[in-house]
């Protein structure tokens, strides 16, 4: 997806010629924040996520790719090497899940 996620939620609403009040009391959420959410002034929360799959019937893992990928890219993207990033990042995460350490604990 070479859009962000909220100009993501905003095609697949008005492709499916949804109204932000239906598509916002679906996902049960506010038509203001909703519409915050698709014009970038405001994060979506990520337990909004599984809701959206299952209303537009789209696969979980790739939403949650989507939106994982968005926060990371958000982090780095105004950084010189971001492929070494990316990288050590991933090494870091497969380190975390080989010892399973608690999210919570990785909270900084």
């Amino acid at each position: 997806m070479k859009e962000t996620f909220g100009e993501y939620i905003h095609r697949l609403r008005t492709e499916s010629e949804l109204t932000l009040t239906k598509l916002a009391a679906a996902l049960d959420i506010d038509q203001s924040t909703l519409s915050k959410i698709e014009n970038g002034k405001r994060n979506i929360p990520s337990e909004i996520i599984p809701k959206l799959s299952e209303f537009f019937n789209l696969d979980l893992n790739t939403l949650e790719t989507e939106y994982l990928s968005e926060k990371i890219a958000e982090i780095i993207y105004s950084k010189d090497d971001i492929k070494t990033i990316l990288q050590a990042a991933g090494e870091k995460a497969i380190y975390f899940k080989s010892k399973n350490v608690e999210q919570s604990k990785l909270k900084f």
